[in-house]
């Protein structure tokens, strides 16, 4: 079954025939990515009925600058040349093709091949070929030519391959080797790259996660032909233990989905791709203030979860979305009005008005509070539409979850033929039950359908006929809604989604002060230090901490004066936890706007969210003066009284 927004998705394509992947992204204000992810959605349904999937096409537009008189006064120009090989295409993506032909060799590559292709002149193809071979020697690539081969490429296969992502990187067209992919690969492809994100706690931005699943199917098809990178293959980065060990333990999927073998060179290169790619930052400037999305969507998620009396904390998609939405609403990078106009606002409000009146009350008091304005009240509209969604899908798994007895009075073929009937139009599983069963095991159901009228039950029951009308549809329908909001309400925080205060991490034995340390380096490793000692991390976090800051910059030193280590694996955390140290003299870590810094925090979480209250509650007790100059004074008595008693 399809989920709402597949549904919506499928239905817009099936009025307009073709649709855009951005316009669809921003009529429904999710990312492209999870557009994508409908789209693969809606190809295996597609696929499941028998039917030809999706066909995706590649939109190319062009524009002129020029006067237009002046561009109609030389095409009036009958003495004109008409040159042919100008009539083609750019030699940008001519050199792009030369490479891509020659990089896959699959036939034998000649001149006359690329001149009947790109229907240009011989002395074309050699100059592009001479230019080719230009770039190629940066990159220690020779190009060659056989009579029996064709051309072909010598050289390091590591260069090869990083010579062909530039030409992909630069190409109006990529290659069609994803497109040419099963959509159960594409699937797994997805999904494998998404399970490193998490994992590696960053996230690509959206054209950074399409160019990387290209390069992950060009390694997977060069690994298939035996082509493999260098034995001594190093790359210019160096990677953590922690980094490499989870790339490496995610590699064990590719080689059983796919059958191949990655060995210690090519999970070298592909966690250099990897970190290759641009990621989305979780903090923005708003006004002069640092805003991290994380801990926004995170408040505004929580507090609306408390007043519609749903956990909605536990969806990831959902964190993820509203951060990225919020991204584009605090920089303003795109006109909400541009998005949703006033009839769609309307329809949403007047469909949803519990949860429109409950997201704005809380957005509007969330955003107040991070110092954010919202001029339009259209935001609120998107924001319902994300929460629905959650919630949707959370009734979905609740619905796959029910237990349902069928009791029928007419034998077991009569029952049988109602419960195909019943699986058209439900997706909740049943079991045909006799009387005798269902008295002996009544309260193992969530709802009973039957076609005999049964006693007084305190049981969700509802007597339909043994065709099953359309009325018998109907009052089904409604006490599935009924039993779900319901199980919905019901519906508490579990262990595993716990979020401690700062009060219940800074604590009398997490807080040093005086610390004499003689570098940035030796700041953090102290404070790594008192969270080993706590059994929070083990030394294997505190040296990813000092390596980010080695191959990031010092992008921790999140305010004036104030550094917040962290490491993007969480490998060697073992829970949440947190420290502080006050320096006895202030120390750079190469922040010119932020330096010297007098106080380092170091921060282990476990995933993307448990940590977020609590770095809510330190960010917004790092905006006080009086807490800062508790800090400035290093009195660890009063940095802890503050902590407890304050109401951050």
């Amino acid at each position: 079954m399809l989920s709402e927004r597949s549904q919506l998705i499928l239905t817009l394509i099936l009025e307009k025939k073709t649709i855009e992947l951005n316009d669809i992204a921003k009529l429904l204000g999710v990312s492209p990515r999870t557009v994508r992810n409908n789209f693969l959605e809606i190809d295996e349904f597609l696929q499941s009925k028998n039917l030809n999937s999706l066909e995706k096409q590649v939109k190319v537009t062009y524009s002129l600058n020029d006067n237009k008189n002046l561009i109609e006064k030389a095409l009036s120009n009958k003495d004109a040349p008409n040159n042919k090989e100008d009539f083609w295409q750019e030699p940008a993506f001519r050199l792009q093709f030369l490479y891509n032909k020659i990089f896959w060799e699959e036939r034998r590559i000649t001149i006359e091949y690329f001149m009947d292709c790109l229907l240009v002149s011989r002395s074309t193809v050699n100059n592009d070929l001479k230019e080719l071979r230009k770039i190629a020697q940066k990159k220690d690539i020779s190009i060659y030519f056989e009579k029996k081969r064709g051309f072909y490429l010598s050289g390091s296969e590591e260069n090869q391959r990083e010579l062909y992502f530039i030409f992909i990187e630069k190409a109006i067209h990529s290659s069609n080797y994803l497109k040419e992919l099963e959509t159960s690969d594409r699937s797994f492809i997805n999904y494998w790259i998404k399970k490193v994100e998490e994992e590696l706690m960053i996230q690509m931005t959206d054209d950074s996660f399409q160019k990387f699943e290209e390069i992950i199917v060009t390694i997977i098809k060069r690994i298939k032909s035996n082509k493999y990178v260098s034995e001594n293959y190093k790359p210019a980065a160096g990677y953590s233990i922690n980094e490499l060990e989870i790339v490496s333990n995610n590699c064990h999927l590719l080689e059983r989905y796919f059958d191949i073998l990655f060995d210690s060179p090519e999970i070298l290169f592909l966690s250099n791709q990897l970190y290759q790619r641009h990621f989305i930052k979780n903090e923005v400037i708003y006004q002069g203030f640092k805003v991290n999305l994380d801990i926004l969507a995170n408040n505004v998620i929580t507090e609306i979860s408390k007043k519609l009396n749903i956990d909605l904390t536990k969806d990831k998609e959902l964190y993820e979305n509203l951060a990225l939405h919020f991204q584009t609403t605090i920089t303003k990078d795109t006109d909400i009005s541009d998005l949703i106009n006033e009839e769609m606002y309307k329809k949403i409000r007047n469909m949803y008005p519990t949860v429109y009146v409950a997201v704005k009350k809380v957005m509007k008091q969330v955003f107040t509070q991070h110092h954010i304005s919202i001029s339009d009240d259209k935001e609120y509209s998107f924001v319902t539409l994300h929460l629905i969604s959650s919630m949707e899908k959370m009734k979905n798994i609740y619905t796959k979850n029910l237990n349902v007895f069928l009791v029928c009075h007419m034998g077991v073929g009569t029952s049988q033929f109602l419960k195909n009937k019943l699986e058209q139009h439900f997706n909740f599983p049943m079991e045909v039950v006799t009387k005798d069963y269902l008295q002996a095991h009544l309260y193992d159901a969530d709802m009973i359908i039957s076609t005999v009228p049964l006693e007084v039950i305190d049981i969700p029951f509802v007597e339909v006929s043994a065709v099953l009308s359309e009325i018998d549809v109907n009052k089904i329908q409604l006490l599935e809604k009924k039993i779900l909001d319901e199980k919905m309400i019901q519906e508490k925080i579990t262990e595993g989604s716990y979020e401690p205060m700062l009060k219940e991490l800074l604590t009398e034995n997490t807080i040093d002060t005086q610390v004499n340390v003689n570098g940035w380096k030796e700041a953090i490793i102290y404070g790594g230090k008192i969270l080993e000692e706590e059994g929070t991390i083990d030394r294997t976090y505190t040296n990813s901490m000092v390596e980010s800051v080695e191959k990031f910059g010092p992008y921790i030193v999140i305010a004036p004066h104030i550094a917040l280590a962290h490491a993007s694996s969480k490998d060697g955390v073992h829970k949440i936890g947190m420290s502080l140290i006050t320096l006895d003299k202030g120390i750079n870590f190469g922040n010119k706007e932020n330096d010297p810094v007098y106080t380092v925090i170091c921060l282990a979480a476990i995933d993307h969210n448990s940590h977020l209250k609590a770095l809510s509650e330190l960010v917004e007790a790092l905006k006080e003066d009086r807490f800062n100059r508790l800090l400035r004074s290093s009195d660890k008595e009063g940095i802890l009284q503050y902590i407890d008693k304050t109401e951050i």
